[in-house]
C-alpha cells in the first residue's frame, strides 16, 4: 500500500508536486506565500491499481487546468489526507439479498475518499479538499424527510478479499441484522459516512464498522458505529478522524431502501 502518499511533502519555490489518487490527478505548485492547486479527472486509464506518490517537477505551463490559489504564509510542506465523503452514500449489494428473521449479513463497501489538502507539517492550514471520484447525486427517502446523498458505483461485496485493493477507496464493513419477525429484502442502503474514521491497513484503507439492526417497518432501526478499527487485517492508528462524531445510535428506516435519518 502506498502510504508515502499520506506523509508531508516538501514543495520548493517554483516547483510542482504531481500525484494521482484513483481517477483524480492533482498538481500543487508553490509560488511565494501561495499554494496553487489544480485537479483533473482521468477516466481513460485503469485506476484500480494506480496510486503514485507526489513527485517534484520543474514548474511548467499546464494547459487546460483550472488553478486555485491559497495564501499559506511561509509553508514549504503540504499534507494530503484521505477523508470520508461530505454527504451520506447510497450503496447497492452486488445482487439484492434477503435476510430471514434472526439472521445477519456482512457487507464490505468501498467508499471513495475525499483528499484533504493542507499546508504545513501537520496540514494545519486547511486549503481545500477534492473527491477522488466524481460521484452522482441521488435523493434518498421520501420527498419531505429524505436527504441528498451520493450514489456509489461500487457494490457492497460479501467478501472483501475477492476484490482488488483500490488505493482511492476505504473499505467499510457493514453488518445488517434482522431482528424483525419477517424477512427483509435488502436492495440498497444508505451510510452516513461522516461518522467514519479512516485507518491505514496492510493492503488497503479501512473504516470503522457499521452495525444496522432492523426491527420492522414501523419500528426505529438501530445504527451503531464502532469506535475501533476492523480486525480483518492489521491496521495502524487513525489516519483521519470522522467529520462528525456519533452522538446517537437510532434513526428511522424505510424498508427496501434502508433510508437513515438522524444518527448524529
Amino acid at each position: 500500500m502506498e502510504m508515502d502518499l499520506w506523509r508531508p511533502h516538501r514543495i520548493e519555490q517554483d516547483q510542482c508536486l504531481e500525484t494521482r489518487i484513483g481517477p483524480l490527478k492533482l498538481w500543487l505548485r508553490r509560488n511565494s506565500d501561495e499554494i496553487h492547486i489544480a485537479a483533473k479527472y482521468d477516466k481513460t486509464t485503469d485506476t484500480a491499481k494506480r496510486a503514485y506518490p507526489p513527485r517534484p517537477a520543474e514548474t511548467q505551463k499546464f494547459t487546460g487546468l483550472d488553478w486555485g490559489r491559497w495564501v499559506c504564509g511561509d509553508c514549504d510542506k503540504v499534507l494530503l489526507r484521505p477523508a470520508a465523503p461530505d454527504r451520506p452514500a447510497v450503496v447497492r449489494p452486488e445482487l439484492p439479498i434477503k435476510i430471514p428473521s434472526g439472521q445477519e449479513a456482512l457487507f464490505f463497501v468501498g467508499v471513495p475518499v475525499w483528499v484533504q489538502i493542507g499546508a504545513g507539517e501537520t496540514g494545519q492550514v486547511r486549503l481545500c479538499e477534492k473527491p477522488s471520484v466524481a460521484l452522482s447525486n441521488i435523493w434518498f427517502g421520501d420527498p419531505m424527510s429524505g436527504e441528498l446523498c451520493y450514489s456509489l458505483r461500487t457494490r457492497a461485496r460479501r467478501s472483501v478479499f475477492d476484490a482488488q485493493p483500490q488505493p482511492h477507496r476505504a473499505v467499510c464493513p457493514v453488518t445488517i441484522h434482522n431482528s424483525a419477525a419477517a424477512q427483509v429484502d435488502v436492495e440498497r442502503f444508505c451510510i452516513h459516512v461522516a461518522h467514519l474514521s479512516i485507518y491505514p491497513g496492510q493492503s488497503r484503507l479501512w473504516t470503522n464498522g457499521v452495525r444496522i439492526t432492523y426491527k420492522g417497518e414501523a419500528e426505529n432501526t438501530q445504527l451503531e458505529y464502532s469506535k475501533n478499527p476492523p480486525d480483518y487485517e492489521k491496521v495502524d492508528a487513525v489516519l483521519t478522524p470522522p467529520r462528525t462524531p456519533v452522538k446517537k445510535s437510532f434513526s428511522k428506516i424505510s424498508l427496501g431502501s434502508f433510508a437513515f435519518f438522524g444518527g448524529a
